[in-house]
């Protein structure tokens, strides 16, 4: 079974939500914690998922999960609301990259995807998410290739 596939039933589907899309990241830049963080100590994985609820009325979230080394669970670690993201910044529109930002109400997270296909591929479902569930106020998509804002767009289950 894949991550995303593991990822999608662990964590998603005990809470009746349905997995549209992940990406495996890695921090940019490195977070300054003055302390020993509740993780631990170790080498771990990290995924950005975007997740919609099955009951009406529809909601859908971006969550932060990482999977421990040494450890074949994932855990949940940061939710937020798909309302609560102000900013998605690709960086690069002129070439594939693999670095990202997201700016949400709270918080903001510098990233890298593995690949930079797998962030196309993220970004473009997150577009479509947001366009299809959010109506008052939608995030700006910026320094996006012109190929992430259109085109057919399939829903990608796990």
């Amino acid at each position: 079974m894949s991550a995303k596939s593991a990822i999608s039933k662990e964590i998603f589907a005990p809470l009746d939500e349905r997995m549209l899309g992940a990406v495996q990241v890695k921090r940019r830049t490195k977070k300054k914690i003055p302390f020993l963080a509740t993780g631990g100590q170790g080498e771990y994985l990290t995924y950005i998922c975007l997740s919609v609820t099955n009951k009406k009325p529809t909601q859908a979230s971006i969550t932060k999960v990482k999977q421990f080394e040494g450890s074949a669970s994932f855990v949940r670690r940061s939710q937020w609301m798909l309302e609560q993201l102000r900013q998605v910044n690709g960086i690069d529109p002129n070439r594939d990259s693999a670095e990202f930002d997201l700016l949400f109400e709270n918080a903001f997270d510098q990233w890298v995807a593995s690949t930079a296909s797998e962030k196309c591929t993220f970004f473009q479902i997150l577009h479509h998410t947001c366009q299809r569930y959010l109506t008052d106020r939608k995030p700006e998509f910026i320094n996006c290739q012109s190929k992430i804002m259109g085109g057919k767009w399939t829903p990608l289950y796990f």
